[in-house]
């Protein structure tokens, strides 16, 4: 007899719990089975009716709360005990026809999992509208840009917001996608090697809401956790999305950048949490911290998987079961790390006038000077870039601001590579007002009003697209469900029938 010690270690506390929110999905993908088994003639009507009726009243036990897992069988095998004790040994040991435990179990977490991708990703969406009510609320908003941690080139919060809804939004792609490649029904593969039983592998998939059969069952059982794992590279890049809008977040909010305020639903003073117990005057952004080392804690899951799948041999191997706990871990930490990052969005100030006044004294519109000086003078950038960055060089060693450039030293350090400039004063003024060099970056994605304001558009365009497909999966989940409830009722309709 298995000892009671390797029975917790196979049939885990944590892989129970798991198991348990798969309840659902194992019934329905059981009573999509005994509806084939019926319908191929493999079992009766009669007996399928008995199983299916079975299902019904463990349905209700388990929305009531009251199914439990035995530790000793397993999932699959208590929900197997449920089903004879309920219709009989004689139709309740048929449920099992043509299927094993390995089928069973990958299709269970296939149909759960497609629910749990979905809710993630209109979870992103909602945290995805949020950034783009921040960018419109800051189109004209002047903030300092960075490249190697130094003032690069001024942006806006516009484009900062931006910046992060395209990485966030790949990942909602990233997460449909999933759902397409695995659009596949499994049942049928039993262990791995198919069956001599005459089952309808095609019928079973459209009561599933599967688009296709898996067609060979060695692939479908031996490929069990790469939804889980390619899930998790999803979550993965999310986590560093999460990570680095933190960091940014993090560094914005400090007295000496002071770019912005975090709001008090997310860091108070005085606050048991986020208030410092000796320093008063403290707002600490715990929350941000944390969001920060979730991306670490998915990528951890992401390297765990790869490394526990890459080792296995084909076939059905119980190894692949732990892809559950990690994809369990990633997806709580991606899921609250969305919906904190929703509360921080939702609620941070941003300071106008700081950001603009540290783009006026941290030289970053040198780069804006030099583009303007060469497009009117004509000379090369590069030879411009030299011009310029003399210039440049030379107020900060006398600590000026840039906006004491003047033309005439333009001029002096132009005519050391013999060439003029032949600019007016009042232009060169132009393009060192921040708004004013924004604004001639007309291109397509550039800063300048215009260019951000049709930006948007089409960026709200590829959300409400990312939006419609992933209700599209939704829609033919419950449509395959209305389907399923319709063909039992007629299965219990036709026992009924012969009973009276």
């Amino acid at each position: 007899m298995v000892s009671k010690t390797v029975s917790q270690f196979v049939v885990s506390p944590q892989q129970m719990q798991l198991d348990l929110k798969m309840v659902a999905a194992d019934i329905w993908g059981t009573q999509a089975h005994v509806l084939m088994l019926q319908r191929t003639k493999i079992i009766s009507q009669k007996c399928a009716a008995d199983i299916l009726q079975a299902l019904a009243e463990i349905a209700r036990m388990h929305g009531a709360g009251e199914f439990r897992i035995d530790p000793a069988r397993g999932a699959q095998l208590t929900l197997e005990k449920e089903i004879v004790e309920r219709a009989g040994e004689r139709s309740g040991l048929s449920a099992h026809t043509a299927r094993s435990r390995n089928d069973q179990v990958m299709v269970t977490e296939l149909l759960f999992l497609r629910e749990e991708v979905c809710g993630l990703a209109k979870q992103l969406e909602k945290t995805l509208r949020q950034l783009l009510v921040l960018a419109e609320e800051h189109v004209e908003w002047v903030m300092p840009g960075y490249t190697h941690m130094q003032p690069g080139k001024p942006t806006t919060v516009a484009h900062w917001a931006l910046g992060y809804f395209g990485g966030l939004l790949r990942v909602h792609e990233a997460l449909t996608g999933i759902l397409d490649r695995y659009d596949f029904s499994p049942l049928g593969a039993v262990e791995s090697f198919g069956t001599s039983w005459p089952i309808d592998r095609e019928y079973v998939a459209s009561l599933l809401g599967f688009s296709e059969v898996w067609e060979i069952p060695l692939d479908a059982i031996s490929h069990r956790g790469f939804f889980q794992y390619e899930l998790l590279q999803a979550l993965s890049l999310g986590g560093i999305e999460l990570s680095k809008i933190a960091t940014d977040t993090l560094q914005y909010a400090t007295f000496e950048y002071g770019f912005l305020e975090l709001g008090n639903s997310v860091a108070q003073r005085l606050h048991p949490i986020t208030g410092s117990s000796v320093m008063a005057q403290k707002k600490n952004p715990d929350a941000l911290e944390l969001l920060r080392a979730s991306g670490n804690q998915i990528a951890g899951s992401l390297v765990a998987g790869f490394e526990l799948l890459s080792g296995l041999p084909s076939g059905y191997n119980r190894d692949s079961r732990e892809l559950k706990e990690y994809v369990e871990l990633g997806s709580r930490k991606f899921l609250s790390g969305l919906e904190v990052l929703f509360e921080v969005l939702s609620t941070v100030t941003f300071r106008r006038e700081r950001m603009e006044e540290l783009v006026r004294a941290n030289y970053s519109l040198t780069t804006d000077i030099a583009d303007y000086v060469s497009q009117e003078s004509g000379l090369p950038y590069r030879l411009v870039y030299k011009i310029v960055g003399k210039a440049v060089d030379e107020l900060m060693e006398k600590g000026l601001s840039l906006e004491k450039l003047r033309l005439d030293r333009l001029e002096h350090f132009a005519a050391e590579h013999d060439v003029s400039l032949s600019l007016q004063e009042d232009s060169l003024k132009a393009v060192l007002r921040p708004k004013e060099a924004l604004a001639r970056r007309v291109h397509r994605g550039g800063a300048a009003p215009e260019s951000t304001r049709a930006s948007l558009k089409r960026l709200e365009a590829r959300l409400a697209a990312a939006e419609e497909k992933r209700k599209g999966f939704l829609e033919r989940i419950a449509e395959a469900r209305e389907r399923t409830s319709r063909e039992i009722a007629q299965v219990l309709g036709r026992r009924e029938g012969e009973d009276s």
